[in-house]
């Protein structure tokens, strides 16, 4: 049986800075959230990330999805590493995703 794989699901939404009325990706800081996720693909951390689209999802709404060494290391990339969300244009909460089952998970450490 494969050992199961811990993610860390960043699940943002529009923050205090963000100006109303103007969609997330056209704000002048949402480009500092594009190059957080260009150096997390880059380190290897990044597992996946986009935005939430359905009925019930605020317009702004992402996840991101990483395969950090802790959750402590997660939570100061998402927190400290994305200036996005240092500036207030979008706030994040970090979560631990046990992923038990999955089609195809790579080996582990």
């Amino acid at each position: 049986m494969t050992r199961p794989r811990i993610w860390y699901v960043l699940q943002h939404r529009p923050g205090p800075a963000a100006a109303e009325g103007v969609r997330i990706m056209d704000q002048p800081l949402f480009p500092e959230h594009l190059a957080f996720l260009r150096r997390r693909a880059e380190d290897g951390t990044l597992v996946a990330a986009g935005p939430l689209e359905d009925i019930d999802t605020e317009e702004g709404e992402g996840m991101t999805v990483l395969a950090a060494a802790s959750l402590e290391e997660a939570r100061r990339l998402a927190e400290q590493d994305d200036e996005s969300v240092r500036s207030g244009l979008l706030a994040v909460t970090v979560r631990t995703w046990t992923v038990v089952m999955a089609p195809i998970l790579p080996p582990t450490g």
